[in-house]
Order: structure tokens, then sequence, then C-alpha cells
């Protein structure tokens, strides 16, 4: 069953079964206190009767001696009208119980009054074939006996009232009931479309469609969770997203990896082929040689580096803290002869402060980053090698004046194993691997590669490193060789 459906037949059954029971508590009371109304006029008027026929029995009684059956019947008739009872009618019994005089009635010849005391009234509501009746008989005193009153009063006014009632409330509650279905229906489906919408983005989304949104069309417990739901689908599209991305990554990790080892490999195995199977001059036998040398550098490097991505997953480096001449002194002595084999100059701006770093992994950051410049760069280029406190961090910046970086390929050149230029970077033993490394480093340094490029004009690359914060508890430890 529909959640609207659902609503709206539990809202419509209270309503019918509340409606029902007060409508009955209600007509009941209405009949109770109609003939509550009436006893008291009965008894008020029979009252007024008694007392009439007493008065008048004692004067007929005065003048004529004992009343006859016919002068009983005229002076109960006359105290009947008396009394405002034209529409009863009734009878006065003999303290045995004989029936002596009726008035507009039948009534029986003899009636037990055993249990009737005198001043006592009681009364009843019987139906009998002209419709319902109020019955009422008392005790009065006539010529020194008792002698009982018996009035038949018709009640069916009563009755007819109810009934009346009772048609006028069952049509009001049909109209109730029908109104309470069509306004509980149409509340239940504005109630539940927001959820209908949420129910149709949840299941596009299950389809694959992560960019479904759930509109937000108020702002009550149900646009609550439309918000809810739209951050939770946003969240999902951006996991998905990054899993997608990853999922490629590793698909071109593997292609490119692959694509690594086999070519050099395939080389490697034919001219090794060549030299055993065949007697090749010295020239020859040396280009074989020196090409297998050659690839076999190669995939040491790409094996070493491969290695240095997997320990960079760890990141538990302990961070030293040190001075940059020092630090930055290590590279420069380590490129310098590099640089002057290929015709380049290194310029260095290097600004003394204290820097909180791990050695290895810096000296092999910057390293790659003046060989990628170095790579990217003609004879008589310059390389320039900054360092200068920014805020409260060291920056450190390598520029070239080299090919540069088209602007469409800035983005992915952290990736493993992508190149921007594969043939150049091959031939000059490159994996596509020093910057995914680099990028790595710089991360557990607190920061990432940046990089602003222009073609044939040089590229910059920039990332920062931690400085020692002042009154910090326990500080990072300083290396011996970098005290000063």
């Amino acid at each position: 069953m529909r959640f609207a459906l659902k609503i709206s037949v539990c809202t419509v059954l209270i309503v019918a079964v509340l409606f029902a029971a007060f409508g009955h508590i209600l007509i009941q009371s209405n009949f109770s206190s109609a003939l509550g109304l009436r006893v008291e006029q009965m008894v008020s008027a029979y009252g007024a009767m008694a007392s009439s026929l007493e008065a008048e029995s004692t004067m007929a009684e005065l003048y004529y001696g004992s009343p006859t059956a016919d002068m009983l019947e005229q002076i109960l008739s006359r105290s009947r009208q008396g009394a405002g009872l034209t529409a009863a009618a009734c009878a006065l019994y003999d303290q045995e119980g004989r029936l002596l005089a009726a008035a507009d009635g039948v009534f029986p010849t003899r009636l037990s009054f055993e249990q009737l005391q005198e001043g006592q009234l009681v009364y009843t509501l019987q139906a009998e074939a002209e419709g319902p009746m109020l019955h009422t008989a008392g005790a009065i005193a006539l010529q020194n006996e008792t002698h009982y009153l018996f009035v038949r009063l018709p009640a069916g006014d009563l009755f007819a009232a109810r009934h009346r009632q009772v048609r006028t409330f069952v049509a009001l509650h049909l109209i109730t009931v029908m109104a309470c279905v069509g306004a509980v229906l149409l509340t239940s489906y504005f109630v539940s479309r927001p959820m209908t919408a949420l129910n149709r983005a949840a299941k596009l989304i299950g389809q694959g469609q992560y960019e479904q949104r759930a509109e937000v069309k108020s702002l009550d417990e149900i646009g609550d969770l439309a918000i809810s739901f739209n951050t939770m689908a946003e969240a999902i599209e951006q996991k998905v997203t990054a899993l997608e991305g990853y999922a490629k990554q590793q698909r071109d990790f593997v292609a490119n990896f692959s694509h690594e080892l086999k070519t050099p490999m395939t080389s490697i195995i034919g001219y090794a082929d060549m030299l055993r199977s065949a007697e090749l001059d010295e020239e020859d036998a040396f280009m074989a040689s020196n090409f297998i040398f050659s690839e076999g550098k190669r995939l040491e490097a790409l094996s070493l580096k491969l290695m240095d991505l997997v320990v960079l997953d760890k990141n538990d480096f302990q961070l030293t803290r040190g001075y940059a001449r020092r630090a930055l002194g290590h590279v420069i002595a380590v490129v310098t002869p590099l640089l002057e084999q290929n015709g380049l100059t290194l310029e260095t701006q290097i600004e003394q402060q204290q820097i909180l770093y791990e050695k290895d992994l810096l000296l092999t950051l910057i390293t790659n980053l003046i060989d990628n410049a170095r790579k990217a760069s003609e004879p008589g280029k310059t390389i320039y090698l900054t360092g200068r406190k920014q805020q409260n961090r060291y920056r450190i910046i390598v520029q070239d004046e080299g090919i540069g970086i088209p602007e469409e390929e800035l983005n992915r050149i952290t990736e493993a194993f992508f190149m921007v230029d594969k043939s150049r970077s091959r031939a000059q033993h490159g994996a596509g691997l020093g910057l995914a490394i680099g990028n790595r480093i710089a991360q557990l340094h607190g920061s990432e590669l940046h990089f602003e490029s222009a073609v044939n004009k040089g590229t910059s690359v920039w990332f920062d490193l931690p400085m020692p914060q002042e009154k910090r508890g326990k500080e990072a430890p300083i290396e011996e060789a970098d005290q000063e």
C-alpha cells in the first residue's frame, strides 16, 4: 500500500470512528435532556391535576354525596384539561386497584399499585401500539381513601426528534468523511510528492546518474531530508569520480609500466641475441653492448624510482631542523658537475633560515627538479634556484629557460609515467616518475608542487617547507652538521 493511501485510510478511520462516537454521545445526551424535561413537565402537571381532582371530588361529595362513575370521569377530564394535559389519557383506580373512571383511553380494569406509597410518583417509558408512551402513576387521597391516578402521555415526538437528529447526523457524517477523504488524499499527495521525487532520484543514482539531485521545495523536515540527500549524493558523486580517476590512473600506470619495461627489454634481448649468435665487428659490438648498458641503467633507475614511490606511501618520516643554505648546498654540490657537462649555468639566491625537512627526501626532490630543468634546457641557458621566507614557511623555487610545458598538460605532469615529450625523456633515461615522486615528497613536507610555464620560455616550480615555530613545546632535533 502506498504511503499516501496509508495516511488517508488511517486518518479517515480515526475521523469516522471519533465523529460517530461523539455524534452518538451528543444525540443520546440531547434525547436524555428532552426526556428529562418532559418528565419534569409531567410531574408538575400531575401535581396540578391531582390537586384539582382532590378539590372537585370533595365538592362533589358535599353536594351529591358519593360521586358516581360518570361524575368521576367528568372531574377527571376537567382536571386533565386544567393541568394542560389535553394530549394525555388518564385513569383513576381505587385502593384495591380497580378502575373507577378513565378519560380518553382504554385502560386495564385492574392494576396493582402495592408498592406505591402516598405522595410518591413513578414513571416508565413503554412502547405501545400507538407509539412510545410515558406512564406516570401516583397515590392521592380522595374521600379519606387512597386512590391511584394513572396518566399516559404520548412520547413519540421525542423519538421522532431523535430519529431526525440521527438522520441529519448520518448525512453530516458521510459528508464529513468524504470531505476528509478528499482533503487527506490531497494533503498526502503533496506531502508524499517530495518523497516520490527522492525515491526517483535515488533510483537514478543507483543506475549511475550520480549528478542527479532532489529538488528542495520546503524548509520542513522533508526539505531537510532532501538537503541531506543532496549532500549524500554529492559526496557519493565525488567518491565515485575519485574512484574512477584512481582506477584510470591505475590502468594508465599498469599500461605505462608495461610499456616502459617492454621497450628496453625487447631491445636488450635483441642486442644480446645478436652478440650471442653473430660475430660482430668491434664497432657494432660496442654499439650493441652500449645500448644494452644504457637500457639496463634506465631499468635500474625505473626500479629505484618505483621503490621510492612505494616507500613514500609511508608517512612516518621524521623532519629535522636545519639551515637552508647548508641543506641546499648539498644539492648544489651534487648537480653542478652534471649541469656543467651540459653547458648550463646554475644561479642561486638562498636566504638563510631555519627549516624543517627530511634530508634525503629533500635532496631527491630538488635534484629531480633541477634535473628536469636540465633536460628541458639547451646549452648556454641558466637554471635558477631560489630559497626565501614566505610568511611563516620557506619557499624553494626552481626556474629554467627551457622548452616549457603546454597549459593543457600542467595538471597531469605529477601523474606517474606521464611525460610531456616522451621521445626526449626516454633518450635521457626518463620514465615519467620524477615529478610524481617529487610531489609526494612535497606533500610529506605539508606542501605540493606548483607549476608556472610558457612554451619556449621556461618553467617555474615551487613548493614550501615548514619552519620551526617559537614556544611550541618539544622541537624537532637539529642535525649535528647543521648546528651553527
